[in-house]
């Protein structure tokens, strides 16, 4: 038991500490930092900001505590969080910028452009991910999201609707007033987000029935797919009816459901 605690709680820390270091570059110039400092400088203020509170921030990432946490709780994917409490950011252009000040000045400029070249290579271009878009608005979320949100929504009332999972995170983001059949747990696949409706909205030819049955379970009037989305029967079969598109994103309805508004606008 103690050893399976223990096997379960080290493989999943030292997992997700992995994952946070990306391509692991940016925390190897945060390490070299960190001994710069420690060993560079004697301002005890700056010591206690870029070496023992990252130090200590590493203790408690690390503490074998979390190893009984991890093995009774399936949460454990939000362990990586506490390591968002280090100034890595900070501490590694506290040094380039040590290391630049005490280059001969006429080779400055060509350090400071090595220190950005340095920078932009051990990250990683964020949106690749098919999860992040560039901003489109004030919101900072794709414009298609609020368009959505703003057709569905419903003054004095919630709605659920049913997003590919490219656009799930984002409803939320917007307003609360839009509900979802199912969350975050089930696109970063956990246990207690397992979803049918999901699995059925993943195939490449969509089960009409079933996934009619999945959305009026849930209570989901509104389903928005790819228009290139295909499906064993017409969604309009089972009442679901077509209201509009917004760029690649079709929008139906459940034509059987009471929304609390007097006309809806198809088109």
């Amino acid at each position: 038991m103690v050893l399976d605690v223990l096997n379960k709680g080290f493989n999943a820390v030292t997992s997700s500490f992995s994952e946070f270091q990306g391509s692991g570059l940016i925390f190897i110039l945060f390490l070299i930092s960190i001994i710069f400092i420690a060993f560079g400088k004697r301002e005890k203020n700056i010591k206690d900001m870029f070496v023992k509170y990252p130090v200590y921030v590493l203790i408690v990432f690390f503490a074998p505590i979390w190893y009984v946490y991890i093995y009774y709780f399936s949460d454990y994917e939000i362990l990586y969080r506490i390591l968002w409490l280090l100034p890595i950011g900070v501490t590694v252009c506290y040094v380039l910028i040590e290391v630049i000040y005490k280059l001969p000045e006429k080779f400055r400029t060509v350090g400071f452009v090595a220190a950005i070249l340095l920078l932009v290579i051990s990250g990683e271009y964020t949106y690749s991910n098919e999860y992040f878009s560039l901003a489109e608005n004030e919101y900072h979320i794709p414009q298609i999201v609020v368009d959505i949100c703003d057709e569905t929504e419903v003054e004095g009332r919630e709605i659920r609707i049913a997003v590919p999972d490219e656009l799930l995170s984002y409803v939320r983001q917007y307003t609360n007033a839009i509900w979802l059949p199912y969350g975050r747990e089930t696109l970063m696949g956990l246990g207690s987000g397992d979803s049918l409706l999901r699995s059925l909205l993943s195939e490449p030819v969509i089960d009409t029935r079933a996934v009619v049955e999945e959305l009026r379970h849930y209570e989901t009037p509104y389903l928005i797919v790819r228009d290139d989305t295909k499906f064993t029967e017409s969604l309009a079969d089972y009442d679901y009816v077509y209201v509009t598109s917004y760029d690649n994103y079709d929008m139906y309805m459940d034509n059987d459901t009471y929304y609390g508004i007097d006309d809806i606008d198809y088109r």
